[in-house]
């Protein structure tokens, strides 16, 4: 099988192939477990300048045009389709299936000309990536445009349906719960990461989040104050880039003493010092009313860190319907304090355990390629079964 990872958006930072990696290390991760998983792998990339390089048996193909890195709708990148048109023609005497996987549901007239450019039997799969149905008439473009792919890749299947109950993917297009991102970080020894980080706490509990209304850090807090009543040991630490609510969460610290004591702000953390402080902590919590998925969360499983985070689609698949740590109300801070206390009444190892095996089988860049693979073939197949059938 060849897959032809598509991507329409860079950003105006990168400058080179290691810039658009360090930024986006989705990009290698997906293509290189796909590439380990028996695919012939190539990312296509909208890009500031044309370039190749093969990296870890992955061909990256950067394609320039005339249009800024955020397209507009009516931006039609034709170089970017060439290059496309070129690269699904190269395989096509392979007798493989040719999957194009198409990133964002928020390009689809995009989408559209790339259909009209490719041969009939390329399938299409588009990902998902955290975008909401537009509204009024731009919705029915949006609906034009995504009734030529295949099948739309979701974190969770419950994403799914707003878009099918406003006609935007009909009945006949698949839908399947594939992640969108994973990460590289791994468990570690908490003594040691401790050692290095400095962090303390009886639980140590960690907030990797922008401090905004999407996130309710204060919903957090405000349950985290009824949580430190019962465990006085416990110290939260809140890695954050985006600072919205920062002056609001400064307010609920100032005004209780049990805050004020056992709330770290740490700001802005390089991605690379994230592993040990993960490595540091017993719990994760977030407070997200919506996400795409959850990369944050993920990079916390990853190490073993017992998650309690809300009930959104993609968390509640991320730990497998809440049996891995627990899931709360979003914006209920007392749910959330209820469900820290139940959680934390069971043996944190076997939770820890529990939750870096989860990760692994269901949520690493391994078990996201075999997914990815078990889809393309389906839809694949499907595809073949309709040219039958015309």
């Amino acid at each position: 099988m060849h897959v032809v990872h598509l991507n329409y958006w860079y950003d105006s930072k990168m400058t080179s192939l290691e810039d658009v990696l360090a930024i986006h290390p989705s990009t290698a991760g997906w293509a290189e477990s796909l590439h380990a998983a028996g695919a012939q792998v190539t990312v296509v990339q909208r890009f500031h300048r044309g370039a190749q390089h093969v990296r870890g048996g992955v061909r990256f193909v950067l394609v320039a045009d005339p249009y800024p890195p955020h397209l507009r709708q009516w931006q039609i990148s034709r170089s970017l389709t060439r290059a496309l048109q070129q690269t699904c023609a190269e395989t096509r005497s392979n007798r493989e299936p040719t999957v194009v996987h198409f990133n964002g549901l928020q390009f689809p007239l995009h989408l559209r000309a790339a259909r009209a450019a490719l041969p009939p039997e390329v399938v299409i799969a588009v990902q998902h990536h955290a975008e909401k149905p537009w509204p009024g008439v731009r919705r029915c473009i949006q609906k034009l445009g995504l009734r030529v792919a295949d099948g739309f890749f979701f974190a969770a299947l419950d994403q799914a349906a707003p878009w099918r109950e406003q006609g935007l993917i009909s009945p006949h297009q698949g839908v399947y719960e594939v992640m969108e991102d994973s990460t590289s970080f791994r468990r570690a020894d908490r003594a040691l990461s401790r050692a290095r980080t400095g962090v303390i706490g009886d639980p140590v509990v960690l907030w990797v989040g922008r401090l905004n209304a999407l996130k309710d850090p204060l919903a957090v807090l405000r349950g985290f104050e009824s949580v430190v009543r019962a465990r006085p040991q416990a110290r939260l630490y809140m890695v954050y880039g985006s600072e919205d609510l920062l002056p609001a969460v400064r307010d609920c610290l100032a005004g209780s003493g049990l805050l004020a004591s056992s709330v770290t702000l740490l700001g802005r953390v390089p991605h690379p010092e994230l592993e040990p402080l993960y490595n540091s902590a017993d719990y994760f919590v977030l407070g997200s009313h919506y996400e795409g998925s959850g990369y944050s969360l993920a990079e916390a499983m990853a190490c073993g860190v017992v998650p309690i985070v809300t009930d959104i689609p993609s968390f509640r698949a991320m730990t497998d319907g809440g049996k891995i740590g627990a899931c709360w109300p979003p914006g209920d801070s007392a749910a959330f304090a209820e469900a820290f206390c139940q959680v934390s009444r069971q043996p944190l190892q076997v939770l820890s355990d529990r939750a870096a095996r989860f990760f692994e089988e269901n949520l690493s860049y391994p078990a996201i390629a075999r997914k990815a693979m078990r889809a393309y073939a389906e839809l694949a197949a499907k595809r073949v079964e309709r040219k039958q059938c015309a």
